[in-house]
């Protein structure tokens, strides 16, 4: 497809063309889905966990109050002791099982805890897991290793609980804000947060963490310059050490605005957003490239942690523990069972990684992949994909680059393709020049049907 196709494709499906690659997952199940044997098999090869050199490590925890609409994790609401203790157990017996497949000597570049709400867990049965990661964080040379997500009402209700936390090594807490605009969390079905935002920063800080970030979405149903503008007052007033700003999804099955009728802001209001999140951020004392989601009040950090940074990019391999967690060796992504008696099984029965949704996917479908989570700390890092995978992104994709920077989108320093400043609302036409043909055609065929 050439690039004035690519790009007319990219302004009439916008929203295809988001930082989730493929365009849909039933792209890749059509034409790159493997079984869970050749994952056993390929995990048990010498390029699979044997040859681990360094690894990111994720942890799902799925519990959560309400699903959040925008929301499209594996999340369970149910509220039960016995079900958070089997949890935790099954996730202690994973954690033991791993250790007997990778090498004794592998680093872990950065640890993750998300979910769900991590921090919903009872104080022990956290604890428990936290304590069972001990040696897992002593493992990376990163100076802050291990993050953990959490909501507002946990850490304005629970303080013990983040001091429990920090006294086990947690380095960096994220508090999912979203929004405090009362109409806008009940638009998205998140009224359980309470707007108990600043005491639970003010919990989190006074326990310790070395790092806390704030998340902020933009683009919800409805959302206006004016209270974006209110939230991103709110939480720089609190000084956190770094503030992410996601883009709204609304496409991908599992997420609720299906069923509200909700439809997504045009390109156009998203770069509204973002350009008034770069003015008032930066302005007020944050740092970050144009372009990039993640804002940092500590100048050379990018904001996110060393799992994330590892993982997006520096295309390292990573290992998902927990319900239908996702992890990716080389081109071999897979996610473990999307259902917690088969997850639970599964582990119980020996297996260190489970697999049940699997791929084996083409060299440039995972460069594909790698590009768009590059582009979303505003640069594409030539040296860091040359280390990543043995083989720069200029030789495959130099249409696509030269493409770019005819157009103004970016531009070249340093060894570094930079997004330029008031690009950020063609983005969807900047990914669409790094799609596989194959993922073109079938955006442009799903489009038809």
């Amino acid at each position: 497809m050439s690039v004035i196709q690519r790009l007319a494709l990219a302004r009439e499906k916008a929203h295809a063309f988001t930082i989730q690659y493929p365009p849909a997952r039933e792209y890749f199940q059509e034409r790159f889905r493997t079984t869970p044997a050749d994952i056993a098999d390929f995990l048990s090869s010498k390029g699979g966990l044997s040859g681990l050199s360094e690894f990111g490590l994720y942890l799902h925890v799925p519990f959560c109050r309400a699903r959040c609409l925008y929301c499209n994790f594996p999340i369970d609401t149910r509220r039960d002791t016995s079900l958070f203790s089997g949890y935790a157990d099954s996730l202690i017996q994973q954690l033991q099982l791993l250790a007997h497949c990778v090498p004794s000597d592998s680093k872990v570049y950065g640890i993750d805890i998300g979910g769900g709400t991590p921090t919903l867990l009872p104080e022990a049965e956290l604890e428990r897991v936290l304590k069972a990661l001990g040696s897992w964080r002593a493992r990376s040379k990163a100076k802050r290793p291990l993050s953990v997500e959490t909501g507002p009402e946990s850490a304005s209700r629970e303080p013990a609980k983040f001091s429990m936390m920090r006294s086990l090594g947690v380095d960096r807490v994220s508090l999912g804000v979203q929004t405090a605009e009362s109409d806008l969390l009940q638009r998205v079905n998140r009224m359980q947060q309470r707007l108990e935002v600043e005491t639970a920063f003010k919990n989190i800080k006074a326990a310790g963490f070395s790092r806390v970030n704030l998340d902020l979405i933009f683009g919800l149903p409805g959302q206006g310059l004016s209270q974006w503008r209110g939230d991103l007052k709110l939480v720089s007033s609190l000084r956190p050490d770094s503030i992410t700003t996601y883009d709204c999804l609304y496409r991908g099955k599992g997420r609720g605005f299906a069923m509200t009728g909700a439809k997504p802001p045009l390109p156009s209001m998203y770069g509204k957003l973002y350009e008034e999140a770069y003015s008032f951020l930066t302005s007020n004392g944050y740092h970050a490239p144009y372009g990039s989601v993640n804002f940092s009040l500590h100048r050379g950090e990018t904001g996110t942690s060393a799992y994330f940074e590892g993982r997006l990019l520096d295309g390292l391999p990573y290992l998902g523990l927990g319900l239908y967690a996702s992890s990716m060796i080389g081109c071999r992504w897979w996610f473990s069972p999307s259902q917690l008696r088969d997850w639970t099984r599964a582990v119980q029965g020996g297996e260190a990684l489970p697999a049940e949704d699997c791929y084996a996917l083409p060299e440039e479908e995972r460069l594909a992949k790698q590009i768009l989570w590059s582009l979303s700390f505003g640069f594409l890092d030539l040296e860091r994909f040359r280390e990543a995978f043995g083989w720069g992104i200029k030789p495959r994709f130099s249409q696509a680059l030269e493409a770019a920077q005819g157009k103004g989108w970016l531009t070249r320093k340093a060894g570094r393709y930079l997004m330029a400043p008031g690009s950020f609302r063609h983005l969807p036409e900047i990914r669409s020049l790094f799609y596989t043909s194959g993922a073109l055609d079938w955006v442009r065929s799903v489009r038809r049907g």
